[in-house]
């Protein structure tokens, strides 16, 4: 399983390929090994990953520490046989249009499926901490809205000082957006047709899947904030805290994913302040601190509320993401 030890083999590889896409970042790797059983292969100067989602096996596209893509096709090769050697399908997933054209070129014949929900957001940092021009006047205006109803707001960059305020800002979220399934907090439903009763279990698993996820996204981001020094060090981990007078509202998380790329990997806000515009500071106020060209804001899921909210912000850049099927 990918782990802390293979941070700097992960790092060099995203920034001597230049790669703006999340999924190629040394931090997510890292944090998500667990959920995702990651398995990291390094073979010479070759980095090879697979995973599972969904109970099928993927592999990621393969990229070279010094960013040589000349034997390309021999690196692929080996994902070929390993996934012929598990009896599986060979799949990569998560690739970007580059990769695919390459995947193309090797395996004519491979399938390729358009993946919407993993594409990423990438946003000049400029403009998302200038917010200038008519096309972002509403997020100036719920930042307005923020420091007039809250003017002791403070903004603190993320530091050993303050983790412990970002745990407490994660764990009131978490309790904030944990539901409740339907069954429990139902009383009865003796007049329900087999319909209904039907429709109402399908409601309650995805009610406990999304509540289990939540409860794995919090073991991901304590993760973090446990090695905050070692992924500051090893991957530029940063991030911020907002604070309205002595209590936390808001914290984010991100780290730099290549040269011109920093990668926000979390960010939460907890009520009242969310819906009084506190998402709109805290995405302002680190942008103001982020030293690379482009913020990527990562995927929205396929989730529609998550996609308007990126695209409310007009992405430089939406990176597209395939899964190409080869066998």
């Amino acid at each position: 399983m990918a782990s802390l030890k293979d941070i700097d083999f992960i790092q060099k590889c995203a920034f001597n390929n230049n790669l703006s896409a999340n999924n190629y970042s040394a931090v997510n790797s890292i944090l998500y090994a667990k959920k995702y059983d990651s398995q990291i292969a390094i073979e010479g100067d070759w980095l090879f990953e697979k995973y599972t989602e969904g109970g099928k096996t993927f592999f990621s596209f393969p990229h070279n520490v010094n960013g040589d893509k000349r034997d390309v096709a021999s690196a692929l090769k080996t994902l070929a046989a390993e996934a012929a050697r598990l009896g599986q399908g060979f799949s990569i997933r998560n690739i970007t249009e580059d990769e695919k054209e390459l995947v193309l070129k090797h395996f004519s014949g491979a399938e390729i499926k358009e993946e919407p929900g993993l594409s990423d957001y990438i946003y000049l940092a400029e403009k998302l901490a200038t917010l200038s021009g008519k096309k972002l006047s509403r997020k100036r205006n719920h930042i307005h809205q923020f420091s007039r109803k809250y003017p002791d707001f403070r903004y603190e960059p993320l530091s050993g000082a303050n983790i412990e305020a970002a745990r407490l800002v994660e764990s009131k979220w978490l309790t904030e957006n944990t539901a409740m399934p339907d069954s429990a907090a139902s009383v009865g439903h003796d007049g329900d047709s087999a319909v209904d009763a039907d429709r109402r279990d399908s409601e309650d698993r995805s009610v406990v899947t999304q509540n289990r996820d939540l409860l794995i996204e919090q073991e991901i981001i304590n993760h973090a904030l446990d090695n905050y020094d070692f992924f500051a060090q090893k991957a530029g981990l940063t991030g911020g805290i907002l604070f309205v007078g002595d209590e936390p509202a808001a914290f984010c998380i991100a780290s730099e994913l290549a040269p011109q790329v920093t990668d926000v990997h979390f960010e939460k806000c907890i009520s009242p302040f969310a819906t009084d515009g506190g998402y709109a500071v805290i995405n302002n106020e680190f942008a103001k601190t982020v030293k690379t060209q482009y913020i990527n804001r990562e995927e929205d899921l396929g989730l529609e509320g998550l996609r308007k909210a990126k695209l409310s912000y007009y992405p430089e850049i939406v990176l597209g993401k395939f899964t190409a099927r080869i066998f």
